[in-house]
């Protein structure tokens, strides 16, 4: 089964890569503050919502300083069902008030290299190099592109068009665990080109998210 999800891009949202370290995940389905977080490097916050009514819904993400208890900002507040995810730059030692009705929430922390933090600044802020511009390109799959998809194991992805015949084999930079076992993706957009959603990354139904290293156009026997 194919499933597609446009993220939300609030404030500065990044896509979450192959690079970052997870080092905490959160669940819920109502209002909590998370425990403590530490991360020593910058970190992405990253959000999945997902809810089987019609009812209203509400979800809002609230920044504190753990010793502290320091107030330091609202990062999303939505009223629909949404992914998106955020780049923070400093280290510290943080938790997350949680507002949430009517749906449930997982949160993802994950610590990035210095290096790939300013490479998404620059590509956040519209001023990529021709180095970021080019990699990214070989990130990325067109939703018009192929039809159907297969693993090879936790490393490699095949997808194909139509005919079965062509398509593309996609790489993770870090093993993508439990890709080899899944009956079910949703593919997750970067944004829109002229053939639809452009593709980066794919999460599996239990949250654990991959974002694709290379994807490579290739013609099956």
């Amino acid at each position: 089964m194919r499933k597609s999800a446009l993220f939300l891009l609030a404030l500065m949202a990044i896509p979450l890569t192959a690079e970052a370290d997870t080092l905490a995940r959160f669940e819920g389905d109502n209002n909590e503050r998370t425990p403590v977080f530490e991360p020593e490097s910058p970190w992405m916050l990253y959000w999945y919502t997902q809810s089987d009514n019609t009812l209203p819904k509400t979800f809002e993400l609230r920044l504190y300083e753990a010793d502290s208890g320091k107030y330091l900002g609202t990062i999303i507040q939505q009223r629909i069902i949404a992914n998106g995810e955020k780049l923070f730059e400093d280290p510290g030692r943080y938790q997350v008030d949680v507002v949430a009705d009517n749906l449930d929430w997982t949160l993802v922390v994950s610590e990035i290299a210095a290096e790939k933090a300013a490479q998404l600044i620059r590509e956040s802020t519209g001023q990529p190099t021709l180095e970021d511009s080019a990699g990214r390109h070989a990130r990325q799959i067109a939703e018009s592109n192929f039809e159907s998809w297969r693993p090879v194991d936790d490393e490699t992805l095949l997808l194909f068009a139509a005919d079965e015949s062509h398509g593309f084999r996609v790489s993770f930079e870090a093993s993508c665990r439990g890709l080899a076992a899944a009956t079910a993706l949703t593919f997750v957009s970067s944004g829109t080109g002229p053939d639809g959603d452009l593709y980066d990354s794919i999460m599996l139904d239990d949250g654990t998210h991959c974002t694709f290293a290379k994807v490579v156009p290739t013609v099956f026997d």
